[in-house]
């Protein structure tokens, strides 16, 4: 049996057409249900909140996985391994500040600057990079309203720009370009009967999204 862990919300759709494509039904029996109903006796599918997804791939309770690159990179498990790039939901991890106070970077105040995130680690690593003393405040969503009056920085997911620009802020940097990939365990990968499964239906999803 391969477990297989769907992200729940707008990435479903997405990825449930893609495993249809190559022959896998995944259904949900009622709106209000996590596990799914497969076509296929040797694969079942459960749903969960995309943030979870990697984590619970690394512990090996599900052997695959569908989620954001940057929810993978933010998770930084070494048991888990990024293996296709499905090319859905493509959006840019970016980082951006009022358009009032353009020089924060190169000239920060002598207080520490407070990043509003909902990527704590990938900030941090970011804001150690560049020497910044700084705070960092989990923001659960919603991060591009709390600069300026609560965050001198946000660090989140753009994908047109249209909120960014919408309150006043402009990108100072990108850091991933992130879309929706299959993931995989890594001590799946090195089991042979687990392997053949994962890897079948990695080469079945590579077929069609290389068209």
């Amino acid at each position: 049996m391969i477990r297989i862990a769907l992200p729940k919300g707008r990435l479903f759709a997405g990825v449930q057409q893609a495993l249809a494509n190559v022959g896998l039904a995944f259904q949900q029996p009622h709106p209000r249900t996590y596990m799914l109903a497969s076509n296929q006796e040797k694969l079942q599918g459960k749903l969960f909140k995309p943030r979870a997804i990697a984590q619970l791939v690394a512990l090996n309770r599900y052997q695959i996985g569908f989620v954001g690159l940057d929810l993978v990179q933010e998770a930084d498990l070494e048991d888990v391994i990024p293996i296709l790039d499905l090319g859905l939901n493509r959006v840019d991890l970016v980082v951006a500040i009022p358009a009032t106070t353009p020089n924060i970077l190169t000239d920060p105040p002598k207080r520490p600057l407070v990043i509003a995130t909902e990527y704590m680690n990938l900030t941090d690593r970011w804001a150690f990079k560049h020497n910044l003393a700084h705070i960092t405040i989990q923001t659960w969503g919603s991060t591009e309203g709390y600069a300026p009056e609560d965050a001198d920085i946000i660090f989140d997911c753009c994908e047109t720009g249209d909120t960014i620009r919408a309150n006043g802020l402009i990108i100072v940097d990108r850091l991933v370009s992130s879309s929706t990939w299959m993931i995989a365990n890594k001590s799946a990968l090195e089991d042979p009967r687990q392997a053949q499964e994962i890897l079948d239906l990695k080469k079945r999803l590579e077929e069609v999204v290389n068209g």
